[in-house]
């Protein structure tokens, strides 16, 4: 009897959680697959024994995933709270979503780890995510191509349906597509708007409750427009070479460009340069990683009162400077995709003007080990100092999947990641680092 308990126990009860960030994924072709996690988290000061299922449904180009997340307290009792309102239901949905960006239609409800726009000048790894699964975001992205003469398209994101306070409107087209020039014919010109409808959003969830008088009952808001221009220069049958710029706006601050940038795409290599000019009051990827944390922030005068401010007026003391940025992304054999980005700024009082971004995915395959990735970043530091890993505003992560069989329907999944306390002077790695272990099962049917 012993015997038969233990795989049902193993299968419902696999894994115990220090800390947990977001679901697990493994690539798969079948129709439907199974993750199982238990653990303990803390919410509101108030210890949970936590149990989450995560069922995932895939059939043709629509795919499902449901995030179920149960909280029991030390008498076993369910939080019913997480449960009684038609909102916390549809937090329940990891992902709803129909086709990929390059089809003709393609929409994506759910999280979003990292979202860029265009050329990262505005939008540049927003995640919706950066507090989950603490506090859930269901966002939306809507795109497509319409098939007539200028050829069109359009991508919509909003990082919450229900509040749809962070949003995006991306539209391109070709100008001259039938130019009896070939070079002409595949230019592009790019609009879009990005805006902050609220930027005290989270603050209900960030700041203490003996604060929340901090927060203004009137909405505070930011907006970016931008146009982009992308030219074509020499296509051939191993690789494309090109140019491009944009310029953005953020209303009532500064204005930034892009003027040049150039590319090289070989399909296995593809090579970016930009020269970036920022004016005052302007910051570039200002949606970026970090926003859901820095949108408004707590800060204390020096007689000890506290305040709110938010990142649209600290750049009011932003002055303008200029550099480049650069990245090269690498994909061999569809098995093992790098990438790598820099950008180096320069401008008067500009101490931290340097970022770095780097991410490997290795699909093995190799025997049982299934899939190896990693990633690093560290954005608006003072210096690129490859061998200093633990700096404020720096993240990093890793995780493996191994297969317990031949016919890959088992996966065990270990992750680990890093997150480094943003402050002045060097970084505790042991005091100032949030860290998120996990191992978990996973099994494909």
């Amino acid at each position: 009897m012993l015997r038969k308990l233990i795989p049902l126990f193993l299968m419902f009860v696999p894994i115990y959680v220090l800390a947990q960030d977001m679901p697990f994924s493994v690539k798969s072709s079948t129709r439907y697959s199974s993750s199982t996690m238990f653990g303990k988290v803390e919410v509101d000061s108030v210890r949970y024994t936590q149990i989450r299922l995560i069922q995932e449904f895939n059939y043709k180009k629509w795919g499902v995933g449901l995030d179920l997340d149960f909280l029991f307290n030390k008498n076993y009792h369910l939080r019913e709270s997480d449960w009684d309102h038609l909102e916390n239901v549809l937090e329940k949905i990891y992902y709803f979503r129909y086709a990929e960006t390059e089809d003709p239609l393609h929409f994506h409800i759910g999280g979003f780890p990292r979202y860029s726009v265009g050329n990262g000048l505005i939008m540049l790894n927003y995640s919706n995510m950066y507090y989950y699964p603490d506090l859930r975001h269901n966002g939306l992205l809507i795109g497509g191509k319409i098939p007539v003469m200028f050829e069109p398209e359009i991508e919509i994101f909003s990082s919450d349906i229900l509040k749809n306070d962070i949003l995006s409107l991306q539209t391109r087209f070709k100008p001259l597509p039938d130019s009896t020039l070939k070079i002409l014919d595949q230019a592009h010109i790019g609009f879009s708007v990005f805006a902050d409808r609220n930027q005290y959003s989270n603050m209900r969830h960030t700041l203490p409750d003996e604060l929340d008088y901090l927060i203004p009952k009137k909405k505070d808001a930011v907006t970016i427009v931008s146009v982009d221009y992308n030219q074509p220069l020499k296509r051939t049958e191993k690789a494309e070479y090109g140019i491009y710029s944009e310029l953005a706006h953020m209303i009532d601050n500064g204005t930034g460009s892009i003027l040049p940038g150039v590319y090289a795409d070989f399909g296995y290599l593809k090579v970016n340069l930009e020269y970036r000019t920022n004016g005052d009051r302007f910051e570039p990827g200002y949606f970026d990683y970090h926003y859901e944390e820095e949108r408004a922030v707590q800060d204390t005068l020096p007689d000890g009162t506290p305040y709110l401010i938010t990142k649209e007026e600290a750049l009011q003391q932003r002055k303008s400077s200029y550099g480049f940025y650069g990245k090269v992304q690498g994909v061999i054999a569809e098995r093992i995709k790098a990438m790598f980005a820099w950008q180096n700024m320069y401008g008067d009082d500009l101490k931290n003007g340097k970022s770095m971004w780097f991410t490997l995915n290795v699909d093995t395959r190799y025997k049982r080990l299934e899939n190896v990735a990693f990633a690093y970043s560290k954005t608006n530091v003072g210096e690129l100092n490859l061998g200093k890993v633990a700096v404020p505003r720096a993240n990093m992560s890793a995780s493996a999947t191994v297969g317990l069989g031949s016919k890959r329907r088992w996966f065990v999944i270990g992750k680990y990641s890093e997150k480094y306390k943003d402050k002045e002077g060097g970084i505790n790695w042991w005091k100032d680092t949030k860290r998120s272990v996990a191992v978990g099962v996973k099994v494909l049917f």
